[in-house]
């Protein structure tokens, strides 16, 4: 039980807590531009995978953007075959 004395500690210390946890949701990542688009997508096209995870790695909002074609990352690996760099996107949680 708390003294009277320290009884105007308790709202003190509620309170001082509530604007820190006010506001503790992060903002999703803003989009990735046209010229992140295109330089990623050319990365996927030559199917070089380091590149592509280095890529990632920077940018992860990168992983399911879709081309002018409308075809994810994956998508685009999938269809050329490349295993090692569909399992690149996969890792960074590219779908299709």
């Amino acid at each position: 039980m708390i003294s009277r004395r320290f009884a105007w500690l308790v709202p003190v210390l509620v309170l001082g807590s509530m604007p820190s946890l006010v506001g503790c949701k992060r903002s999703a990542p803003p989009p990735p531009s046209e010229q992140e688009r295109t330089e990623f997508f050319a990365a996927v096209q030559e199917g070089d995978a380091t590149i592509v995870d280095r890529l990632l790695s920077a940018k992860p909002n990168l992983a399911n953007v879709k081309n002018d074609s409308g075809e994810t990352p994956l998508k685009v690996a999938a269809k050329a075959e490349n295993q090692e760099l569909a399992d690149t996107i996969r890792k960074h949680g590219g779908h299709e």
